[in-house]
């Protein structure tokens, strides 16, 4: 089934809104600081895993190019909040108004969106780069046809080489000289390994729902006029 050029479904409309909405929702919690046995954490550590499994199912049902167009939309619908952000905290407010609580909650939201642009674009164009090429081999060696053998693979060994250029740029760009020099090393560490063992766990799940979304697409296309 070619996917790369079709006209966006319900399931891809679904797919696309629940992407944007994690990657905004990860940029605004990761704001709040966790502590993981020793190590601190940002809280968007827990949800953005999950840009990178729908990315994965972007990939492998509809192709390269829908995923870096949800992708790019995704970035742009984050910069745009990260103005609004920077411009609203800069308006005059009230004088019973305590503006401070959300300025400390969300003043740095800026850097923290300016930091997933980098390092987003980064580690998810590396991420769907290594997993279009080892989709395009298990192509080849299939003559061609569409296999969900070495999805798995595909989907761990793409996103391991992701989390590690993401969460370097990220923690870097967003947390350089407001967290302490000792804890950016145990919180690239400690990312990655989170990151990754999320999906790990999860991998089941993700093949099953991509395996669900190749039906469904295709129902839906036989479906259509």
């Amino acid at each position: 089934m070619k996917t790369e050029n079709r006209v966006m479904s319900p399931l891809l409309m679904y797919l696309s809104i629940t992407f944007v909405a994690t990657l905004l929702i990860s940029n605004v919690i990761a704001n709040h600081m966790l502590v993981f046995i020793r190590w601190s954490i940002d809280a968007g550590t827990i949800t953005f895993p999950i840009t990178y499994i729908i990315s994965d199912v972007l990939s492998e049902v509809y192709g390269y190019k829908w995923s870096r167009r949800v992708a790019w939309t995704s970035l742009a619908i984050n910069a745009v909040f990260a103005l609004i952000i920077i411009v609203i905290v800069r308006l005059p407010s009230p004088e019973w108004y305590e503006g401070v609580y959300f300025t400390n909650a969300l003043a740095n939201s800026w850097r923290i969106v300016v930091a997933s642009l980098v390092a987003y674009c980064v580690g998810d164009l590396a991420d769907d780069r290594v997993f279009r090429r080892l989709r395009e081999r298990n192509r080849k060696k299939y003559d061609g046809k569409e296999n969900m053998r070495g999805f798995a693979f595909r989907a761990l060994a793409s996103s391991l080489v992701g989390h590690i250029l993401d969460t370097n740029l990220f923690v870097f760009i967003a947390f350089a000289f407001i967290v302490p020099w000792n804890e950016l090393p145990g919180m690239i560490i400690l990312g990655i390994l989170i990151k990754w063992a999320y999906e790990w766990a999860i991998i089941p799940v993700t093949y099953l729902v991509t395996k669900w979304v190749h039906r469904k697409e295709d129902e839906y296309a036989k479906l259509k006029p």
